[in-house]
């Protein structure tokens, strides 16, 4: 007959004591741990539309869409596409625009709910009233 060795039976008093290592999710809701990388919120005090999160989201979940003509510019965000890696919070320039919660559970029968869309006025400069100097 052959005897578990030391680690697995000392695994298992360990495990008989301090109790099971997982969680009861189902039942009671996971508290992820610090610095838990989660859904990546925007603060639209701070965000500025400058797209640089845009640029550097390796999963294309963040849309950047420029009317002209209405002078606007719409920032989507698509939560069913984001890997929540971080690098839109790591690289935003005001370093306030994004933030990661510790919120990852965004399962839903909808699919629609899980985008976030910002809505930005863009500067339009007109040359109209420029004048050149001209050669004396």
């Amino acid at each position: 007959m052959r005897y578990p060795k030391l680690r697995e039976l000392k695994e298992a008093v360990t495990a008989l004591i301090k109790g099971p290592y997982t969680t009861k999710f189902p039942f009671e809701p996971h508290k992820p741990a610090e610095k838990f990388r989660g859904k990546p919120v925007p603060d639209d005090d701070w965000c500025v539309g400058c797209r640089a999160c845009a640029e550097v989201c390796p999963s294309g979940a963040i849309e950047v869409i420029d009317e002209p003509e209405a002078a606007t510019r719409r920032i989507v965000r698509h939560y069913d596409k984001c890997i929540f890696c971080g690098q839109c919070e790591l690289n935003c320039t005001t370093e306030k625009g994004v933030h990661l919660t510790d919120e990852y559970d965004l399962a839903t029968f909808d699919r629609k709910t899980l985008f976030y869309e910002q809505k930005f006025e863009l500067l339009t400069v007109s040359y109209t009233h420029l004048t050149l100097p001209t050669k004396a």
